[in-house]
């Protein structure tokens, strides 16, 4: 299947996902790689990330993004060449893609019961705090796409997810919500868009 969900956000911001069931092969139907991208593809082991990578590309170009603006930073963030922003995101059998005319972050996360032993790694003290009013499953999944995404926007390693990135509190079932990053000279508030799905979660970050 290819795209199960697109959805149009303000600021020219273009959100997309695709639902990976083919093969290899019929991933590869229709695009074409340069020489850069068959080396990055050939760098990934799994077939499960192999098949991630060519959804990514199957998704620009459904979004209509030709294969040379499309580049890698220094620190391995993805770029468009032409001005807009870019960001995207992988999950076992799931892929997405966001386009923004602004700075923009998005990650998915499928369930897994996991992400309750390595939450203290992420969660700020209020966050764990919130977590006994939800189900816990979801909102520590929510939270971590929320944090990651914003970490993608922000695009500044070594940042510490527990005491940088804080989520503010929102009601179970909301939309959208409210993220900080924190530094010693100052703070940066970016808006969060909250999507839950039936098998995974998604966020997507961008300025306000």
């Amino acid at each position: 299947m290819p795209e199960s969900h697109r959805e149009i956000l303000e600021n020219e911001t273009e959100m997309v996902i695709w639902e990976i069931t083919e093969t290899e092969t019929e991933l590869q139907n229709g695009l074409s790689l340069s020489s850069e991208a068959l080396k990055r593809l050939s760098k990934r082991r799994s077939s499960i990330h192999r098949k991630g990578y060519l959804a990514i590309r199957q998704l620009l170009k459904s979004l209509g993004i030709p294969p040379e603006i499309h580049q890698y930073d220094g620190i391995g963030a993805p770029y468009l060449t032409d001005g807009r922003f870019i960001s995207i995101s992988h999950s076992k059998d799931k892929a997405a893609v966001v386009i923004s005319s602004t700075p923009v972050g998005i990650d998915l996360e499928q369930y897994k019961h996991k992400i309750k032993l390595i939450a203290p790694r992420f969660l700020h003290s209020s966050e764990n705090e919130r977590s006994v009013e939800m189900d816990e499953l979801v909102y520590l999944t929510q939270i971590w796409t929320a944090k990651e995404a914003l970490y993608k926007l922000y695009k500044k390693p070594g940042l510490i997810f527990s005491n940088q990135i804080y989520i503010k509190p929102f009601k179970k079932g909301s939309t959208s919500g409210e993220g900080l990053i924190i530094e010693k000279d100052k703070t940066s508030e970016y808006i969060l868009y909250f999507r839950r799905f039936d098998t995974y979660y998604l966020t997507l970050a961008t300025t306000n």
